[in-house]
């Protein structure tokens, strides 16, 4: 980790800590475990040239519900049962998608300034949390929650909690068999047909995976019925 990022990292760590999230050195985010699954502040970074030389980095939350991610992780799409560990149902990039419309949440440091820099980002991750994160996890700590904002809006690739298609079918179809299996039906035909249309040299893989989650995850629900 940079110097940059370790300074970011300090000027964070006792107000997430206040709120019981810890740092993990080795996926470099903050997290804090639920009885669910966990909580994920972290960042992506990268380093331009400009100022002398500047670390880019753009806020990440993400909210892991275990019995979701489960399901596709059966799939075979992530390869290490480290990163699998790992995954998360939701993930909302900041720089894609900042919670007020043209907003630049992207923090910058630069490396002739880390101390100073640093210092400003870390305040300005910290007001983000307190304007808008706290409750984005309290939202989507709820699997409800997780999968009506993952449905909603069936036909795009591209959504503020799963930047990625066909993932999101994946995530959001197990979510809604997990909590309204009523909806199931209705959206594995949606997102089939979407798949079809914008996707037909892929149509019979993502169809075939959306089928086997389907069935893990009433699999699934048939499993926790009977546990009552």
């Amino acid at each position: 980790m940079s110097n940059a990022q370790q300074a970011l990292v300090d000027g964070l760590t006792p107000f997430l800590g206040e709120r019981g999230f810890k740092w993990n050195k080795g996926r470099e985010g903050f997290f804090r475990k639920e009885p669910f699954g966990f909580l994920d502040l972290s960042w992506s970074t990268h380093v331009t040239g400009q100022n002398g030389g500047e670390f880019v980095l753009t806020p990440l939350l993400a909210v892991r519900h275990n019995e979701v991610d489960n399901i596709v992780n059966e799939l075979g799409l992530i390869h290490g049962d480290s990163n699998r560990r790992y995954t998360t149902t939701v993930t909302r990039s900041l720089g894609f998608f900042p919670f007020v419309d043209g907003r630049d949440e992207t923090q910058r440091i630069r490396i002739g300034n880390i101390e100073s820099d640093a210092k400003s980002a870390a305040s300005e991750v910290r007001s983000m949390f307190v304007q808008y994160g706290a409750a984005f996890f309290d939202k989507y700590s709820s699997l409800a929650a997780c999968s009506e904002g993952l449905n909603d809006v069936i036909e795009t690739k591209s959504h503020p909690l799963l930047n990625n298609f066909p993932m999101r079918a994946y995530y959001g179809l197990a979510a809604a068999a997990l909590c309204e299996p009523d909806r199931v039906e209705t959206l594995f035909t949606s997102y089939c047909q979407f798949s079809l249309r914008e996707f037909p040299d892929q149509y019979q893989q993502i169809s075939g995976r959306l089928t086997k989650v389907r069935a893990m995850a009433g699999a699934a629900l048939a499993i926790r019925a009977r546990s009552f």
